[in-house]
């Protein structure tokens, strides 16, 4: 099971689903409305997914449209998606992780070129790789989240609470039944684990309590909530449903034909304690939240110049090189914690999906007419039934050509 960044190909919907204008709505936001209910319609019984929800912005400040369609869970009673519906926000959090760390480096606490040795020592097979190739995803570490050990507990045990040094250990070597190493670029959840760990260290202050400080309250970001582990009810009780249909085998299953997470197949995982994410990816929030972070992002609102150029320099995936920007040959890109790549007929965009047991969060940020869509969703299916980048492609087209 991965909660990852997933590089798909977008493909722009050419077909636009016909609906009557709602009351009180402009044309654009009522085919917006339309195409979320379409998309639902179709993929609900392939992805098992019972609701949607969209914002899409023109520019900080400026206009903007949000629409929401169906159910928060599968029962008959549950209330509509609305804009009181949180989702998990998955990798996409992966930024607050390289907001903290840049911010420190910016205030002389550390460099993003330290060495793990010099921070966390207790894991001396890592000592000399970076905190910069930890966020890269070059730095080798294997991925914990893709180990039968955190199978098992997502299984059998999913309430419980996880430390992060509890989860470094899924991963670090024993030298028996460890996880491979690599080479070049690999999307390693462990990474953030590890860079989380730095920033409360170099901090003197827990993760959980910098996320606080300097994401959201620094941000004004008032729908979006961060704990290593359980949540308060009141933020659980806004939380959809979510719904884990991966049959996929891990990345660590060599000869698979069963994966060790298809017990969890249909499960609704609300309930499930987030202390399995943390640093890599713990987040909830709604869609306008995403949008105002990551918009404070690409405009260099967070972190100074120096610490924003760090920021958007990107490796190539294909290589784990550094590359100016991407291209036809080397078209998908990492930096430190968000991702760029050509995405079809749409050309290079900053994009991101972030994947949790049951939540999907994707945005993109079309840097050209300085419009971004975010999209989440309430479940997690395999690889190849997830089309949620196909609703994007059709209100993408929807608002482009309602700008026009």
């Amino acid at each position: 099971m991965r909660f990852r960044c997933v590089a798909s190909l977008f493909v722009v919907g050419l077909m636009l689903a016909a609906a009557p204008v709602a009351r009180g709505d402009t044309p654009r936001t009522a085919r917006v409305q339309a195409a979320l209910e379409a998309w639902l319609a179709d993929r609900a019984p392939v992805e098992k997914v019972t609701g949607i929800g969209a914002y899409i912005s023109f520019g900080d400040p400026g206009p903007a449209i949000e629409a929401f369609a169906g159910k928060v869970g599968s029962g008959s009673q549950e209330p509509p998606v609305s804009q009181d519906t949180l989702f998990q926000m998955g990798s996409t959090s992966k930024s607050f992780t390289a907001a903290l760390i840049l911010k420190l480096e910016a205030a002389g606490r550390l460099s993003i070129d330290d060495r793990l040795g010099k921070w966390l020592p207790q894991y001396p097979a890592w000592k000399d790789v970076s905190i910069r190739r930890l966020l890269n995803m070059t730095s080798g570490i294997p991925n914990y989240s893709e180990t039968e050990a955190m199978s098992r507990i997502w299984v059998r045990q999913g309430t419980r609470e996880l430390t992060a040094e509890d989860l470094v250990k899924l991963a670090y070597p024993t030298g028996t039944g460890d996880p491979p190493a690599s080479s070049g670029y690999h999307y390693s959840n462990t990474n953030y684990i590890l860079a989380g760990m730095i920033a409360a260290k170099a901090a003197g202050r827990s993760y959980r309590d910098l996320v606080h400080q300097m994401v959201i309250e620094a941000v004004g970001l008032d729908s979006t909530f961060y704990e290593d582990g359980a949540y308060p009810a009141a933020v659980v009780a806004r939380l959809a449903h979510g719904y884990f249909d991966n049959p996929a085998c891990a990345d660590y299953q060599p000869n698979c034909t069963r994966s060790w997470n298809l017990p969890l197949m249909g499960r609704d995982v609300r309930g499930m304690n987030t202390s399995w994410a943390q640093a890599a990816g713990g987040a909830i929030a709604d869609a306008r939240d995403v949008d105002r972070w990551m918009r404070a992002v690409f405009a260099g609102r967070v972190v100074p110049a120096k610490q924003q150029a760090e920021w958007m320099a990107l490796v190539s995936t294909k290589t784990g090189e550094p590359i100016a920007d991407v291209s036809a040959d080397d078209p998908r890109g990492f930096s430190l914690g968000l991702a760029k790549g050509i995405l079809g007929p749409i050309g290079a965009q900053w994009f991101y999906q972030g994947e949790t047991l049951g939540y999907r969060t994707l945005y993109v940020w079309f840097q050209k007419e300085n419009i971004m869509i975010t999209l989440q969703t309430n479940s997690q299916p395999a690889a190849d039934a997830d089309k949620l980048h196909d609703v994007l492609g059709t209100i993408y087209q929807i608002v482009r050509d309602g700008a026009k």
